[in-house]
């Protein structure tokens, strides 16, 4: 039987290439959207990919509140059943610009933003509990990032990974697994010459650093979805080479 996966912040590409990804593993697919027409324009990208709407679900909702979320995932119920795993998707904050031209709008969003996580683990790992099975996952940036302008939020992953392992420790009696995971460098779509810059700039971490591509480093995401053993919890895993790895 197919698992089913919810993806919040699917108007971001790297979350829907996570999706798009498990739809392959014939996993059973929600996208969330914020934003109706980001929605309207992946809509018609999904078709064109083939993949049966027997599989996959679009929501959008852009006023998140618990009577909302608690319709949209009753709706979510109906169709596919329980949502085994919740994916928490990354909100590519570029912390340093925004800090840059609006600070008190960049402490107003990332209170927000944890409004919204907070939000979703009430409603969808009620539920888990109550079936005592279920996986949810935090994907971040590497901190450092910021540094050289990736979308990556230092803020959002030291609150983000602080809230997993509180999750993990208190969820972990209902079989629940709580994680996060760390995407290190990778090739932002860069032309030759910044490439080759920022190579250089990352052989602090390793030697003749590969970069690959964004969607390269998401099946790293199985050794969460997928573990080995079910006993895997609050652990941040990171994908990258060097030292990085230890940051």
């Amino acid at each position: 039987m197919s698992k089913i996966m919810l993806i919040t912040n699917c108007q971001h590409q790297l979350n829907q290439l996570i999706g798009e990804y498990y739809l392959k593993r014939n996993y059973k697919v929600i996208f969330y959207f914020e934003n109706e027409d980001v929605l309207k324009d992946y809509e018609n990208k999904i078709v064109q990919l083939g993949i049966s709407s027997d599989n996959y679900m679009l929501i959008s909702n852009d006023k998140i509140d618990f009577q909302s979320l608690e319709k949209d995932i009753d709706i979510i119920s109906d169709r596919f059943g329980q949502i085994d795993i919740l994916i928490h998707g990354n909100e590519m904050l570029d912390e340093t610009k925004y800090f840059l031209e609006d600070p008190v709008g960049l402490e107003q969003s990332i209170e927000k933003i944890f409004g919204t996580i907070y939000l979703f683990n009430r409603v969808i790992t009620s539920r888990m509990i109550k079936s005592k099975e279920g996986k949810i996952i935090f994907p971040l940036i590497f901190d450092v990032l910021y540094h050289m302008n990736y979308p990556s939020s230092p803020i959002l992953n030291g609150g983000k990974i602080s809230l997993m392992k509180c999750m993990s420790s208190e969820l972990s009696a209902f079989k629940l697994n709580v994680n996060a995971i760390t995407f290190g460098y990778y090739d932002n779509e860069f032309d030759s010459v910044t490439k080759k810059e920022l190579k250089k700039k990352l052989e602090i971490f390793a030697l003749r650093p590969r970069l690959l591509k964004l969607q390269e480093l998401i099946p790293a995401l199985n050794i969460l979805v997928e573990p080995p053993v079910s006993t895997i919890g609050g652990e941040n895993i990171h994908i990258g080479a060097g030292i990085e790895t230890v940051i």
